[in-house]
Protein backbone atom coordinates (compact mmCIF):
# COMPACT_ATOMS: atom_id res chain seq x y z
CA UNK A 1 0.00 0.00 0.00
CA UNK A 2 1.18 3.51 -1.09
CA UNK A 3 1.50 6.21 1.71
CA UNK A 4 -1.60 8.11 0.95
CA UNK A 5 -1.08 12.38 0.51
CA UNK A 6 -3.14 13.12 3.50
CA UNK A 7 -0.78 11.16 5.70
CA UNK A 8 2.41 12.49 4.36
CA UNK A 9 1.27 15.77 5.05
CA UNK A 10 -0.10 14.63 8.68
CA UNK A 11 2.88 13.51 9.81
CA UNK A 12 5.10 16.30 8.37
CA UNK A 13 2.86 18.94 10.65
CA UNK A 14 3.02 16.48 13.74
CA UNK A 15 6.59 15.06 13.72
CA UNK A 16 8.77 17.83 14.99
CA UNK A 17 5.95 19.55 17.24
CA UNK A 18 7.40 19.88 21.27
CA UNK A 19 6.02 18.32 24.14
CA UNK A 20 4.02 21.45 25.10
CA UNK A 21 2.08 21.41 21.52
CA UNK A 22 0.69 17.95 22.55
CA UNK A 23 -0.40 18.53 26.16
CA UNK A 24 -4.02 18.99 27.09
CA UNK A 25 -3.65 18.91 31.06
CA UNK A 26 -0.67 16.54 30.70
CA UNK A 27 3.09 16.93 31.85
CA UNK A 28 5.78 16.72 29.75
CA UNK A 29 7.88 15.31 33.00
CA UNK A 30 7.70 14.59 35.98
CA UNK A 31 9.35 16.91 38.67
CA UNK A 32 11.44 13.69 39.94
CA UNK A 33 11.50 11.47 36.59
CA UNK A 34 13.69 9.07 38.30
CA UNK A 35 11.24 7.59 40.29
CA UNK A 36 8.57 7.16 37.61
CA UNK A 37 8.30 4.20 34.90
CA UNK A 38 8.08 4.41 31.60
CA UNK A 39 6.61 3.08 29.11
CA UNK A 40 4.75 3.47 25.24
CA UNK A 41 1.82 3.67 22.81
CA UNK A 42 1.52 2.73 19.50
CA UNK A 43 -0.69 5.60 17.49
CA UNK A 44 -1.58 3.35 14.74
CA UNK A 45 -3.20 5.42 11.52
CA UNK A 46 -4.90 3.39 8.68
CA UNK A 47 -6.48 4.53 5.10
CA UNK A 48 -9.51 3.75 5.80
CA UNK A 49 -12.40 4.04 3.15
CA UNK A 50 -13.56 7.04 4.74
CA UNK A 51 -10.11 8.38 5.00
CA UNK A 52 -7.94 8.67 8.17
CA UNK A 53 -8.57 6.47 11.03
CA UNK A 54 -6.80 4.82 14.15
CA UNK A 55 -6.86 2.08 15.96
CA UNK A 56 -8.45 2.32 19.62
CA UNK A 57 -8.30 -0.69 22.36
CA UNK A 58 -10.57 -1.07 24.75
CA UNK A 59 -9.06 -2.77 27.88
CA UNK A 60 -10.75 -5.18 30.17
CA UNK A 61 -12.29 -5.22 33.28
CA UNK A 62 -10.26 -5.81 36.34
CA UNK A 63 -7.08 -4.51 35.10
CA UNK A 64 -4.96 -3.06 37.96
CA UNK A 65 -4.87 0.37 36.08
CA UNK A 66 -7.20 2.43 33.50
CA UNK A 67 -9.43 -1.22 33.74
CA UNK A 68 -12.68 -0.26 31.26
CA UNK A 69 -10.83 2.38 29.61
CA UNK A 70 -10.44 2.64 25.68
CA UNK A 71 -6.32 3.22 24.95
CA UNK A 72 -4.01 3.17 22.41
CA UNK A 73 -2.79 -0.26 22.59
CA UNK A 74 1.08 -0.24 24.54
CA UNK A 75 2.52 -0.25 28.06
CA UNK A 76 5.58 -0.64 30.26
CA UNK A 77 9.13 -0.50 28.82
CA UNK A 78 11.24 -3.14 29.51
CA UNK A 79 14.70 -3.28 30.35
CA UNK A 80 17.27 -2.11 27.61
CA UNK A 81 14.37 -1.63 24.90
CA UNK A 82 13.48 1.21 23.07
CA UNK A 83 9.82 2.94 22.87
CA UNK A 84 9.49 1.72 19.19
CA UNK A 85 10.19 -1.92 20.45
CA UNK A 86 8.27 -1.89 23.86
CA UNK A 87 5.25 0.24 22.09
CA UNK A 88 5.63 -2.82 18.92
CA UNK A 89 6.13 -5.55 20.96
CA UNK A 90 3.01 -4.36 23.19
CA UNK A 91 0.15 -4.28 20.47
CA UNK A 92 1.66 -7.81 19.35
CA UNK A 93 0.86 -8.89 23.46
CA UNK A 94 -2.45 -6.93 23.30
CA UNK A 95 -4.06 -7.54 19.68
CA UNK A 96 -1.96 -9.43 17.73
CA UNK A 97 -0.97 -6.67 15.61
CA UNK A 98 2.18 -8.50 13.03
CA UNK A 99 5.23 -6.11 13.14
CA UNK A 100 6.47 -6.01 9.56
CA UNK A 101 2.64 -5.00 9.01
CA UNK A 102 3.73 -1.47 10.67
CA UNK A 103 5.47 1.85 9.88
CA UNK A 104 7.09 3.40 12.07
CA UNK A 105 6.89 6.91 11.08
CA UNK A 106 7.56 9.60 14.02
CA UNK A 107 8.48 9.00 18.03
CA UNK A 108 6.56 12.18 19.55
CA UNK A 109 7.52 13.62 22.37
CA UNK A 110 7.36 12.09 25.98
CA UNK A 111 4.52 12.71 28.40
CA UNK A 112 4.00 12.67 32.00
CA UNK A 113 0.40 10.72 33.23
CA UNK A 114 0.14 11.44 37.14
CA UNK A 115 -2.06 9.03 37.92
CA UNK A 116 -0.12 5.75 36.97
CA UNK A 117 3.36 7.95 37.26
CA UNK A 118 4.54 7.15 33.60
CA UNK A 119 6.41 8.63 30.74
CA UNK A 120 4.67 7.66 27.97
CA UNK A 121 6.19 8.23 24.87
CA UNK A 122 3.63 8.50 21.75
CA UNK A 123 4.95 6.79 18.36
CA UNK A 124 3.44 7.29 15.38
CA UNK A 125 3.07 4.35 12.55
CA UNK A 126 1.07 3.95 9.60
CA UNK A 127 -0.70 0.35 9.20
CA UNK A 128 0.47 -0.34 5.97
CA UNK A 129 -0.61 -4.26 5.39
CA UNK A 130 -3.27 -4.59 7.56
CA UNK A 131 -4.77 -7.77 9.09
CA UNK A 132 -6.77 -9.77 11.22
CA UNK A 133 -6.54 -8.37 15.12
CA UNK A 134 -7.03 -11.07 17.63
CA UNK A 135 -8.17 -9.13 20.99
CA UNK A 136 -9.72 -11.86 22.57
CA UNK A 137 -6.48 -13.52 22.94
CA UNK A 138 -5.34 -11.00 25.39
CA UNK A 139 -5.69 -10.84 28.78
CA UNK A 140 -5.50 -7.12 28.73
CA UNK A 141 -7.60 -6.28 25.61
CA UNK A 142 -11.24 -6.82 25.49
CA UNK A 143 -12.09 -4.64 21.65
CA UNK A 144 -9.96 -3.37 19.36
CA UNK A 145 -11.46 -0.72 16.37
CA UNK A 146 -10.20 0.99 14.05
CA UNK A 147 -11.77 4.76 14.50
CA UNK A 148 -12.52 7.28 11.99
CA UNK A 149 -11.02 10.65 12.06
CA UNK A 150 -13.96 11.87 10.19
CA UNK A 151 -16.30 10.28 13.37
CA UNK A 152 -13.71 11.87 15.78
CA UNK A 153 -14.07 15.00 14.50
CA UNK A 154 -17.79 15.39 14.78
CA UNK A 155 -19.01 17.94 16.80
CA UNK A 156 -21.96 15.84 17.56
CA UNK A 157 -19.19 13.05 19.23
CA UNK A 158 -17.13 15.89 21.52
CA UNK A 159 -17.21 16.28 24.71
CA UNK A 160 -15.88 18.08 27.75
CA UNK A 161 -15.10 15.41 30.34
CA UNK A 162 -14.79 16.79 34.55
CA UNK A 163 -13.25 13.52 36.69
CA UNK A 164 -13.74 13.43 40.41
CA UNK A 165 -10.74 14.39 40.69
CA UNK A 166 -10.64 17.63 38.75
CA UNK A 167 -9.08 17.00 35.85
CA UNK A 168 -10.87 18.25 32.51
CA UNK A 169 -10.29 17.34 29.24
CA UNK A 170 -11.53 16.93 26.05
CA UNK A 171 -13.38 13.16 25.04
CA UNK A 172 -15.56 11.30 22.34
CA UNK A 173 -18.39 9.55 22.10
CA UNK A 174 -17.69 7.25 19.26
CA UNK A 175 -17.81 3.57 18.59
CA UNK A 176 -20.03 2.88 21.84
CA UNK A 177 -16.83 3.89 23.46
CA UNK A 178 -16.00 7.13 25.21
CA UNK A 179 -12.54 8.20 24.71
CA UNK A 180 -11.22 10.19 27.61
CA UNK A 181 -7.81 11.09 29.42
CA UNK A 182 -4.09 10.68 28.24
CA UNK A 183 -5.67 9.10 25.22
CA UNK A 184 -8.31 11.55 24.33
CA UNK A 185 -6.09 14.62 25.26
CA UNK A 186 -3.50 12.83 22.43
CA UNK A 187 -6.74 12.56 20.03
CA UNK A 188 -7.68 15.70 20.59
CA UNK A 189 -4.17 17.73 19.59
CA UNK A 190 -3.79 15.23 16.81
CA UNK A 191 -7.05 16.67 15.18
CA UNK A 192 -5.91 20.34 15.68
CA UNK A 193 -2.05 19.74 14.80
CA UNK A 194 -3.35 17.22 11.28
CA UNK A 195 -5.81 19.89 10.58
CA UNK A 196 -8.85 17.71 11.13
CA UNK A 197 -10.35 19.57 13.75
CA UNK A 198 -13.78 21.05 13.17
CA UNK A 199 -15.32 23.68 15.42
CA UNK A 200 -17.16 22.59 18.71
CA UNK A 201 -18.76 23.23 21.75
CA UNK A 202 -15.90 23.54 24.34
CA UNK A 203 -18.18 24.27 27.22
CA UNK A 204 -20.21 21.31 27.05
CA UNK A 205 -19.04 19.66 29.93
CA UNK A 206 -20.39 16.08 31.35
CA UNK A 207 -19.26 14.46 34.63
CA UNK A 208 -17.67 11.39 34.61
CA UNK A 209 -19.84 8.61 35.84
CA UNK A 210 -18.09 6.58 38.65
Amino acid sequence: MSTPKWLTEFTARVENLRDDAFLYNIRPKAENSNLTKRGAVLILLHDGVRGPEVLITLRSEGLRSHSGQPSFPGGAIENSESAIDAALRESFEEVGLVRESVEVLAQLPELFIPPSNFHVTPILSFWREPHLLTPEQSEEVVRAELISFDDLANPANRIMLRHRSGFRGPAFDVAGMRIWGFTGGILDRILHHGGFEEEWNQERTVELEP
